[in-house]
């Protein structure tokens, strides 16, 4: 698919059909996919958990605020940053944001990825941080970023209006008067 429409078409979906499974070559392709994605200083903080078992997905839903595609989904990928790899490279900063915003690039690049593949996808950042490293049992140093859903899709949302472009973009510094 072109990339222009792939970028067009992404969705949150948050309904998944239920008779239908990710073939394991797909979900590959999306962990192939993120795992190419940049990284500050090529520190590489990206890790992913795979989560496929109910009990998991039930738990992992309670933890996220009872959102429902989070239990409903076909399967999920749970992006983490291992801070362990830029803490000594960036400090604090490195573990607080540059290890997020690459987490953050991972999930954008397995969002990309889903629409591509004809796979609907919705990003979950709204958890007890917590209650996923306890059920995943992450390592102290394993921040977990976000629950990406995956499943084929039962639904069609509907398009949200966005804000005018010319209304976002500055050029040289700020303009308030936008």
């Amino acid at each position: 698919m072109d990339f222009d429409e792939v970028v067009k078409k992404r969705k949150m979906i948050r309904e998944y059909q239920q008779d239908r499974q990710i073939p394991t070559g797909i979900l590959n392709k999306l962990l192939k996919n993120a795992h190419r994605s940049p990284s500050a200083g090529h520190t590489q903080v990206q890790e992913f958990i795979v989560a496929i078992d109910p009990i998991t997905k039930k738990k992992l839903c309670r933890a996220s605020l009872e959102q429902s595609q989070v239990e409903d989904a076909s399967v999920l990928i749970v992006v983490c940053s291992n801070t362990s790899r830029s803490v000594n490279r960036y400090g604090k900063r490195g573990t607080e944001f540059y290890s997020v915003i690459d987490g953050a690039f991972a999930s954008m690049i397995i969002l990309l990825s889903a629409v591509n593949e004809g796979i609907g996808a919705s990003f979950v950042g709204a958890f007890e941080d917590d209650k996923v490293t306890k059920i995943l049992g992450l390592p102290v140093h394993v921040k977990p970023i976000g629950i990406i859903a995956l499943g084929y899709p039962a639904e069609k949302p509907e398009r949200f209006k966005r804000l005018e472009l010319n209304n976002l973009v500055h050029y040289e510094r700020y303009d308030r008067t936008k």
